[in-house]
């Protein structure tokens, strides 16, 4: 299963994302273009709320596979199964050249990591599986996934439901949310990151305006856990997102 990023939302959760391409039977080239409209509640000191207009590829040919998830190899196991291995970047959850507030700490750099999928397609629900592990040597940590989803037909278009636990390392919650002694001020103490559980559950719907031209709308929330909503730079335990994308299918 592929996903759509939700831009910014990837900093904290990088799965938390919504299926796109699965919505157009895959054949041995598939091809979605289209731009997308997204926000997103901030969670950290200093950071504001977000709005951005991007454009939206989603490619498939054959194994290789390039989307805004990331870019990689998919491959069907049986009939009920998919593998998927790609490469994807993480952002930082502080912007440090606007961010003035937490302008004394050192730089959060994006990192580049290795993402496995595993999905399994059951009649009544589809459950994927994912490790995201840090390949560039910038937060040495990773990333666990286990998430519930379903495509439900209507006749106003596709519904997608969808509910995730992530479990982030200490590693990596201690290189984006923590702060050094060096870094403490009057305004946010030393805080040393700890594993974290987080959560996320969004509802997607794909309105097929014709045979090509699709609409997809998504709404999503997601919960941070202790490790991460207890670090002196968050001012949020959880945030709201969404995003409108609106695609042609080649």
């Amino acid at each position: 299963m592929m996903f759509l990023n939700m831009t910014r939302a990837i900093k904290v959760c990088v799965f938390a994302a919504t299926p796109l391409a699965f919505f157009v039977e895959a054949s041995e080239f598939d091809a979605d273009l289209g731009l997308t409209l997204s926000g997103q509640q901030n969670h950290v000191i200093g950071e504001e709320n977000e709005a951005e207009l991007h454009p939206y590829l989603n490619l498939k040919y054959g194994m290789f596979v390039a989307s805004p998830e990331g870019v990689g190899m998919t491959t069907n196991v049986g009939e009920s199964n998919q593998l998927s291995a790609l490469f994807l970047m993480r952002k930082s959850v502080i912007d440090h050249d606007d961010n003035k507030q937490l302008a004394y700490l050192g730089k959060r750099k994006d990192a580049t990591e290795l993402a496995l999928h595993w999905t399994h397609f059951a009649p009544y629900v589809d459950i994927t599986g994912a490790v995201s592990m840090d390949v560039s040597d910038t937060h040495d940590g990773y990333e666990a996934k286990l998430m519930l989803s379903k495509r439900i037909e209507t006749a106003l278009g596709s519904l997608i439901p969808a509910a995730a636990i992530q479990y982030q390392s200490d590693d990596l919650v201690d290189y984006y949310y923590g702060v050094r002694t060096s870094e403490a001020s009057s305004s946010f103490s030393a805080y040393k990151g700890k594993a974290s559980t987080n959560a996320n559950v969004s509802m997607t719907h794909v309105y097929p305006m014709t045979d090509q031209w699709h609409v997809a709308t998504t709404v999503a929330y997601d919960y941070l856990g202790d490790g991460i909503s207890d670090s002196t730079i968050v001012k949020e335990s959880g945030y709201w997102s969404g995003s409108m994308t609106v695609f042609y299918a080649f």
